[in-house]
């Protein structure tokens, strides 16, 4: 064994690995614009979680990346715990599609693959070709990947440390495990895990027999990704990854049980004798196939257990994320849809913002205008976080429904938080009359009420118009709108008359004109919102 065959086995796994990687990504630009309404459909029933599980991890090839996601989504309240339970046993299942595919011999034609996919991607630049090109780019890498490793491997196998070593997994299982699950640890797929046993299985220097426990380890090596990507989530985020750590090992735990009494290894070699390859493909199949259908029925427990070991319930203080995962929580789709949310939390701070403010000019309330004020730390905190994550998300490949939901939402934060801002100002002035024991004269405080109504009622049509711009036409907002200008406009005019005849004073007269103001600018900040909703800014 050469170093220039240790070169080639290291650069065969990274071939692997980024192969695995690209073709993933560019699968999922492809369905990134899906991604949401698969979404909405994992969450109704556990069953169709599992089979979409397996769906979306056959098709990504990576069951970290959908295992990571699924924790995204209860992270950002976007699918409950319940559900997320089959969409981690799904995905363990689809990750065998992998193997599989290596376990057809193109070594002749992988170089073709990855040729034909970099020449569309040179060439079509138009989605979704180009993303098509980029999945099968991968694809002829990954295969790439195996031919250089399976080419070096042979040489390890004359290696008589190593042949010890492999022999020693067959009569002691449990180091099997072991090396499997630090195997994965480090390679962080266990696509590429399997894909490696596979390489020296093609090269005939590990059996079945002596592969099969390194694959049980191997699977519970791949959870450490999603418990690591759980650590700063919440406490049902971290039960979804105590659930995938003990359906592994419940798995693994099930295998070698059996194996000790039935006749496993020798009807896998049966079904395919001259194709070792194919032969750790169908276990590692079979493997997750049984584990699912034994462990999927009991899922309930899975999850009480979940319960019994992270306890507690959330307790956040001060300002924080509710919906946005951390970073490293998988697909930009997860945190499009989490972003999402926390714009619709802005809108609800801002919209009560304004109504605390409407209250507060009739009634005094004991704490009213603290309450708008932290309010609008949390609106600025906001803020600034969606801004930061929707430039994060940018910078990935995005589908273009993802681009221009990422595009109105950076307008519409900037609305919501003009909104929260004239919010403050206003029970800056409610504040100053009170401070002072002054008030405004029976006709203004009419003509405010009805103002602020008029006010109110845009932004949540503006926010509606915004949800649903095929639904609530953009003119009803622009009527209003205007309605509120020419209201402005009437009531200032009405005020100088009153100043006129001495029926205000000039320091509630400049603190009226001031709340006019701020009230009409409301009201365009609603006309923007609801723009961006049908596209239009």
């Amino acid at each position: 064994m050469t170093f220039e065959n240790w070169v080639g086995i290291a650069g065969g796994i990274a071939l692997f690995l980024y192969g695995i990687k690209i073709m993933g990504t560019g699968i999922e630009r492809l369905a990134g614009s899906k991604l949401k309404s698969i979404l909405e459909k994992l969450t109704k029933n556990r069953f169709l979680g599992l089979v979409f599980g397996i769906i979306v991890t056959g098709l990504i090839q990576s069951s970290n990346a959908v295992s990571v996601m699924t924790v995204g989504f209860v992270n950002a309240s976007l699918m409950p715990l319940e559900n997320a339970v089959g969409v981690i046993m799904g995905a363990n299942v689809g990750t065998t599609v992998t193997g599989q595919l290596i376990a057809f011999n193109v070594d002749s034609v992988s170089p073709i693959i990855a040729f034909v996919g970099v020449m569309g991607m040179t060439f079509l630049k138009k989605k979704p070709w180009n993303n098509i090109c980029y999945a099968v780019t991968g694809l002829g890498m990954l295969f790439m990947g195996m031919m250089l490793m399976k080419k070096n491997m042979v040489y390890l196998g004359q290696e008589e440390w190593f042949c010890r070593l492999v022999k020693s997994f067959e009569d002691a299982p449990i180091l099997g495990v072991l090396v499997g699950t630090v195997m994965t640890m480090l390679l962080q797929s266990v696509s590429a895990s399997v894909g490696v046993l596979q390489a020296m299985a093609a090269a005939n220097i590990l059996s079945l027999g002596q592969a099969i426990y390194l694959i049980c380890g191997q699977n519970i090596g791949c959870t450490m990704v999603t418990v690591v990507a759980s650590m700063d989530g919440t406490k049902d985020a971290k039960r979804t990854a105590a659930i995938h750590v003990m359906f592994n090992v419940f798995a693994c735990i099930i295998c070698i049980v059996l194996l000790q009494f039935l006749p496993i290894t020798r009807w896998i070699e049966s079904l395919s004798p001259t194709n070792p390859t194919q032969q750790l493909a169908n276990a590692n199949t079979f493997l997750k196939v049984g584990a699912t259908i034994i462990l999927f029925p009991l899922s309930n427990l899975l999850i009480k257990l979940s319960r019994l070991i992270i306890r507690g319930k959330d307790t956040k203080e001060g300002l924080h994320l509710i919906h946005i995962p951390p970073k490293g929580f998988g697909s930009s789709a997860v945190v499009v849809s989490a972003v999402e949310l926390e714009c619709d939390r802005m809108y609800e701070l801002a919209l009560k913002n304004m109504k605390l403010a409407s209250e507060a000019i009739t009634t005094r309330r004991k704490g009213d205008i603290d309450e708008i004020n932290t309010n609008e730390e949390t609106i600025d905190f906001l803020n600034r976080e969606i801004a930061m994550t929707l430039v994060d998300i940018n910078r990935n490949g995005l589908g273009e429904p993802e681009a221009r939901a990422i595009d109105r939402m950076h307008h519409i934060i900037t609305d919501y938080e003009r909104i929260g801002d004239h919010a403050e100002n206003i029970a800056g002035y409610i504040e100053h009359l009170r401070d002072n024991k002054i008030s405004f004269s029976e006709p203004a405080m009419k003509d405010l009420t009805t103002l602020f109504g008029k006010v109110i009622s845009i932004v949540e049509r503006a926010h509606e118009t915004m949800k649903k711009p095929h639904e609530l036409p953009l003119s009803d907002i622009e009527a209003s709108e205007q309605e509120i200008d020419d209201l402005v406009e009437a009531y200032k005019n009405a005020h100088i008359a009153r100043m006129e005849k001495h029926e205000c004073s000039a320091d509630t007269g400049m603190l009226y004109v001031e709340m006019l103001t701020d009230l009409e600018r409301v009201g365009d900040h609603a006309l923007n919102i609801a723009e961006a909703g049908i596209g239009k800014l």
